[in-house]
């Protein structure tokens, strides 16, 4: 391999075999670390024979796995589309199809794999592709899948008519099921899902859109789970309305997921279970109460699942699993409501999946084992389909479960009230000392002016730049987050370091759009990991010739509305460049910058008051409503 080989943190973790936290600490508490060739606040990429070099005056392990050959060979120069084709390509010629036509460099890799099995190159090379591609709904995440086979119970046989991947279905087989069989309607991951499934019982993957070109019509399967597309509109309302699937009440357009899980009901056994996820909504949309209401009077609902928002990396909406059942004789039964809320996750696709799979297992066994279970306040309960079948007819667990009384730290809550009267005392401290002045009488400069004479620079980003909620990247400041004074919360997660401005101590940072009362913000940047992101201005000041607080609040300033522009939909944008500050000399400059500096804090704290304050008063007021707490003389 050539000397000229750049790898990432992320492929220097995986040739070590470590956690990407580990190169992150290698780089912090080790001066030999060797520097990046590019990127070193973004997505730093290192010369290959440095960091093996490295790593052997280490003593650590190295040696690229053959898979990280082959990726590295997949991954030279090609779009995600391209890399799934190709993968799917890889997956074919590695079970045994006969005339795949592959890259020479990509065959040579292959050469190197020695006795790696198929299975386990094909599995990584997905793993990795998923993980880049984690903001589309490509994969249904692996606990997901296991905790829907969980709520399907024994089944040989289980169809899912969207498979994407195949995870729902290597699920299915470790849960010993051994006939497996699919539908997924892109032909590239229908290719995929059927070499990953190969080595596991007898599979059919068929590629078509199942609802209009159902694969399998007339066959029928023990359990039937899956994980329909969500927003999937144009599922062939106008030319399926006479479907024979539609045996509780034909979808309405704007409905597709009571089409899914109707499609699935038709393929499942008299008797055999359906487990399907579905957006929050299904659950109470007016438009769907007429089916909702059928599968409540035959029995084919068991159970709702709501699951927490944001368990799915590619979208915040909220998720419930649906357990449902073919009935093989008339008659409705109790159905089981579960909220799994309080198991929120931090991030979007980060969640404490053990505790949800316990508590869901255990709510599902007991209404399995007795038919009932014993009522949890927000957790769990059984109802009768009669409670449910009101005007919305509306299944939302959160709607029928009776909330937990408000549980008080009060120990806690003292804390925040001795940490409110310390803000409160520090304001009156913060407010500058006045006295009436006359005004200025001087001239005035513009930021441009300013700029011309060197005592600052002005850079402007008004284009996104590719972040995710957690990763390696540096910190993105954004307009909304100086607006709206709120701590960054995203990260870099582009692949071109060159396009990031890496912020200073120091730097003024202005945003684009001023605040809905068309007053304009600002921040002098203290922290040392932060980018310029989008909808901001950067101003670095020479402070030889300006002061950055005296500049902050002369342009936050109502005054200096003369600078704003308002568009036709009401938006105050900003022309940091026409805004004006008066010329004074650098000491009072520094003067007025302290007293502007004061009252920046007076805000930043005032706000945070105000935020504690109403914490403070929410939960009280809730607990002595429950009656868990009373005045107390």
């Amino acid at each position: 391999m050539s000397d000229e080989t750049w790898v990432t943190a992320a492929e220097i973790a995986r040739l070590a075999n470590v956690g990407r936290a580990a190169v992150s600490n290698w780089r912090k508490r080790h001066a030999d670390f060797p520097e990046p060739v590019v990127g070193a606040r973004g997505a730093p990429t290192f010369r290959l024979d440095e960091v093996q070099r490295w790593l052997r005056t280490q003593g650590k392990p190295i040696g690229p796995s053959p898979v990280d050959v082959v990726w590295r060979a997949l991954d030279v120069g090609r779009g995600d589309a391209a890399l799934v084709e190709l993968t799917a390509d890889i997956a074919d010629h590695l079970t045994g199809h006969a005339g795949v036509d592959l890259p020479e460099r990509v065959r040579a890799a292959l050469d190197e794999l020695g006795d790696t099995p198929p299975g386990e190159v094909i599995e990584e090379l997905c793993t990795r592709i998923f993980d880049r591609q984690q903001r589309q709904h490509l994969v249904t995440p692996p606990p997901l899948a296991e905790l829907m086979m969980d709520l399907t119970g024994e089944a040989n046989s289980v169809f899912d008519p969207a498979c994407g991947s195949g995870n729902v279905l290597r699920a299915a087989a470790e849960a010993g099921a051994e006939t497996l069989v699919g539908q997924e309607i892109e032909v590239t991951t229908a290719r995929i899902a059927r070499a990953r499934l190969r080595e596991h019982g007898k599979v059919e993957v068929a590629a078509g859109d199942a609802l209009r070109h159902d694969a399998f019509t007339g066959r029928r399967f023990d359990a039937v789970v899956c994980d329909p597309p969500f927003g999937y509109r144009d599922w062939g309302h106008e030319e399926l309305g006479l479907d024979p699937r539609w045996e509780y009440g034909l979808p309405v357009k704007g409905e597709p997921e009571l089409a899914w899980v109707q499609h699935c009901l038709a393929h499942a056994e008299p008797g055999g279970s359906v487990v399907v996820a579905l957006p929050a909504g299904a659950a109470g949309r007016r438009s769907g109460r007429t089916i909702r209401q059928a599968l409540l009077r035959r029995g084919a609902l068991r159970a709702v699942v709501a699951l927490p928002a944001g368990v799915l990396m590619s979208t915040g909406i909220a998720v419930h699993l649906w357990v449902l059942r073919n009935p093989a004789e008339q008659g409705a039964g109790p159905v089981l409501l579960v909220d799994t809320a309080r198991h929120r996750p931090s991030r979007r696709g980060h969640v404490d999946w053990d505790a949800i799979a316990r508590d869901v297992g255990a709510a599902w066994d007991e209404f399995c084992g007795h038919g009932t279970v014993e009522e949890v306040a927000g957790r769990h309960r059984t109802v009768e389909p009669i409670e449910l079948l009101d005007e919305d007819v509306d299944v939302t667990p959160a709607r029928h479960l009776p909330q937990p009384l408000a549980e008080v730290d009060l120990g806690a809550l003292q804390r925040e009230r001795d940490e409110l009267a310390r803000t409160l005392a520090e304001l009156d401290e913060l407010l500058p000392a006045v006295r009436e002045a006359t005004g200025h009488t001087g001239t005035y400069s513009t930021i441009n002016d300013l700029a011309r004479a060197g005592a600052l620079t002005l850079r402007q980003r008004h284009a996104p730049v590719a972040t995710a909620e957690d990763g390696d990247g540096p910190r993105v400041l954004t307009g909304r987050d100086v607006a709206t004074c709120q701590e960054p919360t995203l990260r870099y997660a582009g692949n071109d370091p060159n396009e990031l401005t890496p912020l200073q101590p120091g730097d003024l940072v202005v945003p684009l759009v001023a605040a809905g009362n068309g007053t304009p913000s600002t921040q002098v940047v203290e922290a040392e990991d932060l980018v310029l992101g989008p909808n901001l201005s950067l101003l670095r000041v020479d402070g030889d010739k300006l002061n950055v607080h005296f500049l902050a609040g002369q342009l936050r300033a109502s005054s200096r509305a003369r600078a704003l522009s308002t568009t036709a939909s009401g938006v105050h944008r900003l022309d940091i460049r026409r805004a004006e500050v008066p010329v004074l000399p650098l000491e009072r400059q520094r003067e007025l910058g302290e007293a502007f500096r004061r009252l920046a804090r007076f805000e930043t704290r005032l706000r945070q008051a105000g935020d504690t304050g109403r914490h403070i008063a929410t939960h009280l007021t809730t607990a002595l409503a429950d009656g868990t707490i009373e005045p107390d003389g």
